[in-house]
């Protein structure tokens, strides 16, 4: 009964934190004048932006960080070909991926975007829970050892996912998860005491 108590709070907090991160994040990617795009992101101090071609090349990489929580870029495209490319803005919550087509000299902004919310990972005192809201199967988690020894590796069927492991009373003092689902990879270490 305990148990099903503390998966039931677990589930409880991870529903509250996509909802907020729903709340307060907001991307707009819009069209500017020929090549150039805005990039508009509320309620969020640090955000990662990144732009990619369509064969996943990195373009552009730049971490900002502000203190009223709003951040707005314009990015010029003149230099790029005709193609493809994607803006991805990764916050501690989500990342949002936006196709941007460079045709006939303008860059056009897909209407449709891609949000993949990041897992929740909570260490207490050994004991790790992993809650995962994909929104695509499958979702694969990997544990490693400080060697880089795998110790764990399951693919799920399912897109949400809740896992706990117990690494308390282990060897190792830290160990890394690398969860793996909509084309991402997210990696997190943990100390194991």
């Amino acid at each position: 009964m305990k148990k099903v108590m503390k998966f039931a709070v677990a589930a409880v907090m991870f529903a509250s934190v996509a909802a907020f991160a729903n709340e307060n994040d907001n991307v707009k990617a819009k069209e500017g004048a020929g090549k150039a795009i805005s990039f508009t992101m509320n309620g969020t101090k640090d955000v990662h932006v990144s732009l990619y071609s369509n064969d996943g090349t990195e373009i552009f990489d730049e971490q900002i960080k502000n203190k009223d929580g709003k951040v707005s870029r314009t990015y010029d495209l003149n230099a790029l070909p005709e193609g493809t490319y994607f803006l991805e803005a990764e916050t501690t919550a989500k990342v949002e991926r936006h196709q941007i087509t460079v045709s006939e000299g303008k860059a056009i902004v897909s209407e449709e975007t891609t949000e993949i919310l990041k897992p929740v990972v909570h260490n207490d005192k050994g004991i790790v829970t992993v809650n995962i809201n994909s929104n695509a199967a499958p979702v694969q988690i990997k544990v490693y050892d400080d060697f880089n020894n795998e110790v764990y590796s399951e693919t799920f069927a399912n897109s949400t996912v809740a896992k706990r492991f117990d690494i308390s009373k282990t060897v190792a003092k830290n160990f890394t998860l690398v969860m793996s689902y909509n084309d991402k990879q997210f990696v997190e270490t943990l100390a194991a005491r």
